[in-house]
């Protein structure tokens, strides 16, 4: 089965996205808008604390902030005051805003661990493969028994 556009119904990527009413374009218009709000969070924060809140969302005259540990959350609250009051010249119908706690996801490091072979194993790999007729499995101990330690 294969899937084929019907004519007059197929509507281009640039129309659905540029569109106010379609979904895809207020979400996008959601994301500009938020991503503004964050921008001025940013010039408002204290220098110790920019960089660590992201907004999350504001919707019914509350604005929900996110941050990665409950050490930011305390240390914002001594600001909170100064930092809705300047919001509010920004957006004028906004009454508070929430911090919610996100950590970030831990960063998973790539261990590569180092092939420790003996000479005396290299030997045997190079040897054993002079004997061996299949060529993927030639090249592969050949490239074994050449392995430096390092």
């Amino acid at each position: 089965m294969s899937i084929k556009p019907r004519a007059g119904r197929t509507k281009s990527l640039t129309t659905l996205i540029n569109k106010d009413t379609s979904i895809l374009g207020k979400v996008l218009n959601k994301a500009t808008y938020l991503k503004q709000i964050e921008t001025r969070l940013h010039d408002y924060l204290p220098e110790e604390l920019q960089g660590l809140f992201r907004v999350a969302n504001y919707e019914h005259q509350k604005l929900i902030l996110l941050t990665a540990s409950a050490s930011n959350l305390t240390r914002m609250r001594f600001f909170q005051a100064q930092i809705l009051y300047k919001l509010q010249q920004y957006l004028p119908d906004l009454k508070s805003f929430e911090i919610k706690i996100r950590p970030e996801p831990p960063h998973v490091k790539k261990v590569i661990t180092k092939l420790n072979i003996s000479a005396a194993s290299q030997n045997k790999l190079k040897r054993l493969a002079e004997d061996v007729t299949d060529p993927r499995l030639k090249a592969v101990l050949i490239r074994l028994g050449n392995k430096a330690n390092d």
